[in-house]
């Protein structure tokens, strides 16, 4: 069954430290892929929770290296070779930093589970991702830290993902007539912080982007202190498009296209 499955829907350091929200990520399956997006610490509990088989997933992809992301992706990545017993398989998406490392940062990735990858994208704004039918369009990002989010598409169904982000004009442009839009939206209503959206943010890109559906994630402790349904019950009301809060565990079927 084509479908996301939101292993948490938490972030941000309280809630990380807290595990207010699970913060593991969430599941995309499309066809014969499953792909697991931001893999923050507890992704393989919350797996056997939610009933996902890590051991299925083809595809990782990190948006940035920030531990609410990517902590976990070498557990993952050895879920999914089985430590290596199946040979090589399936691919990581992800910034050169989040691969490479930097100087104030040595790589994410092992060098033991990146040698038990089939191929390992470095990628940017703009860059474009086959794997199959699947095409990943790599989306633009404001943070403190390299980060990408994405638009993947298998000929019928579009899926964006706008990562962590602070506002800016062209962000919904990116995410033009998507059918479902995965927003992290850090705080409510007007409550801006530097490197993250808030709810009002998330007015301007839907009304831009116009998607079948909005799911709002990546709660931060004040956004859960106010509620995020009422956060989206206003944006949908403002915007007159279909959104929802996300919570652990929540899992929505895709629509595809003829």
């Amino acid at each position: 069954m084509d479908k996301v499955t939101f292993l948490g829907s938490g972030g941000g350091r309280i809630v990380v430290a807290h595990q207010l929200r699970s913060t593991a990520g969430f599941i995309i399956n499309l066809g014969n892929k499953q792909i697991h997006v931001d893999p923050g610490p507890g992704a393989l509990i919350r797996c056997s929770a939610c009933k996902i088989n890590p051991t299925r997933t083809n595809i990782i992809f990190v948006s940035h290296g920030h531990i609410d992301h990517v902590n976990d992706v070498n557990a993952i990545i050895d879920a999914m070779t089985l430590g290596g017993a199946r040979g090589k398989k399936g691919a990581l998406i992800s910034t050169k930093e989040v691969i490479m490392g930097n100087r104030v940062r040595t790589p994410w990735i092992n060098s033991f589970y990146k040698n038990l990858l089939e191929s390992c994208f470095q990628v940017k704004a703009g860059d474009v991702v086959k794997s199959g039918n699947l095409e990943f369009t790599i989306s633009g990002t404001k943070h403190d830290e390299p980060c990408v989010g994405f638009i993947l598409s298998d000929g019928s169904a579009r899926i964006g993902y706008t990562a962590d982000t602070a506002y800016f004009a062209e962000l919904g442009k990116q995410f033009k007539n998507v059918d479902l839009l995965i927003l992290n939206v850090l705080r409510p209503g007007k409550d801006k912080w530097g490197t993250h959206l808030s709810s009002e943010d998330v007015l301007r890109i839907i009304k831009k982007a116009t998607p079948e559906l909005a799911i709002i994630q990546h709660f931060g402790a004040k956004m859960l202190k106010s509620d995020p349904v009422y956060e989206a019950r206003w944006i949908q009301k403002e915007t007159g498009i279909r959104t929802i809060a996300a919570t652990d565990g929540l899992s929505i079927g895709l629509r595809k296209k003829d």
